[in-house]
């Protein structure tokens, strides 16, 4: 199995100064009952103290969590659930496509349910433009598993169920990209189980799962050449230059700008050398920022193409992986597929 969160992952939660009441909470996953801390010797004085001076919070009726406990987390807690699908895979570290609502699943029996910012308001449906609830969380699994989110398969389950096929895609490349550099993640098991749970529309997207990429972007770039009928290989390793972003053709390279990392003198610096040492092996390195590849894929897809050519025309020994794939016919999606895609794209940005 993947590599698992451990008991000391708290959502990045970091305790100074703690003192035996706060330490509790934070050994009990952030949230803790009121009758828990009684029975772990505090009294009322101790936790209306503690709460007076601001080294707990009231969450909740009979519920304290910690004042530095993710926003997103408190959130969901005082809806009356518990993160899940984007929210709750973000929450473990994971590069997750971006998402303006928060999303949360609470018990198929829940009652009660408050507003995310008002424990003694019953939840509104103004509140559905921030959240998106479902009705599918178990209450076994509240007690058992972590009380304010729900594990990374059962995250990435709801994600195939509820999100388009770029971004379920993108987040099980993450998932298992952190696996194999001994991070918290998933392995070829764990999709085992994550498929044996996902829907039947979203079986095919298995064979396009590929955990190589070091980014959610990459997966993004890769995903958009596959649909183009480009061939592309993720991470290719050239002597002298280390891993490069894709390769797509026998010579030719990608790299993909990313919005932070390459804006600074040194990465760009890195990025010219790694440039030149792939051109001094006669190979060609197409390198596409993030905003070219937002807004001018036309553009990226027709540079692809005529690299890909001009390399095949070559015909050239080469000491690059080899690379046998020729493009294809651009992926044809279907009107079905069209209107879903539509649909999601209106909810949130692979970006």
């Amino acid at each position: 199995m993947g590599v698992r969160p451990g008991q000391a992952d708290r959502g990045g939660v970091m305790l100074t100064g703690m003192s035996s009441l706060t330490a509790s909470i934070f050994a009990h996953e952030l949230f803790l009952k009121r009758a828990s801390l009684f029975r772990l010797g505090f009294s009322r004085r101790d936790i209306s103290s503690a709460v007076a001076a601001g080294s707990i919070l009231r969450v909740r009726k009979g519920w304290y969590t910690l004042p530095n406990t993710p926003s997103i987390a408190i959130e969901s807690f005082r809806i009356g659930g518990r993160l899940t699908g984007l929210s709750a895979f973000k929450s473990y570290g994971f590069w997750t496509p971006s998402t303006a609502k928060l999303h949360v699943t609470v018990p198929r029996d829940a009652r009660a349910l408050r507003r995310p910012r008002d424990m003694y308001t019953r939840l509104e449906p103004r509140d559905r433009q921030h959240c998106t609830i479902t009705w599918t969380d178990e209450r076994a699994a509240r007690d058992s598993e972590c009380p304010w989110r729900t594990s990374v398969i059962d995250s990435l389950v709801h994600i195939l169920r509820h999100e388009g096929r770029v971004s379920s895609i993108v987040c099980l490349d993450s998932a298992l990209n952190a696996a194999m550099h001994g991070q918290p993640g998933i392995d070829e098991d764990d999709l085992d189980v994550i498929f044996a749970r996902a829907p039947l529309f979203a079986q095919s997207w298995r064979a396009e799962v590929d955990g190589r990429s070091g980014a959610g972007g990459e997966t993004v770039f890769r995903l958009n050449c596959t649909d183009a009928g480009i061939p592309f290989v993720p991470q290719p390793y050239v002597a002298g230059a280390g891993y490069l972003d894709g390769q797509i053709g026998p010579h030719t390279f990608v790299e993909i700008d990313g919005k932070l990392w390459h804006d600074s003198p040194e990465a760009h610096e890195v990025d010219v050398h790694r440039d030149a040492v792939v051109v001094s092996q006669h190979g060609a390195v197409l390198r596409f920022t993030y905003e070219l590849i937002r807004y001018s894929w036309t553009l990226i897809e027709a540079a692809m193409l005529a690299a890909i050519e001009d390399d095949w025309k070559l015909n050239a020994p080469s000491q690059f992986p080899p690379f046998p794939w020729r493009p294809t016919a651009p992926r044809k999606p279907r009107p079905l597929r069209r209107a879903r895609a539509a649909r999601r794209n209106g909810r949130h940005s692979t970006a």
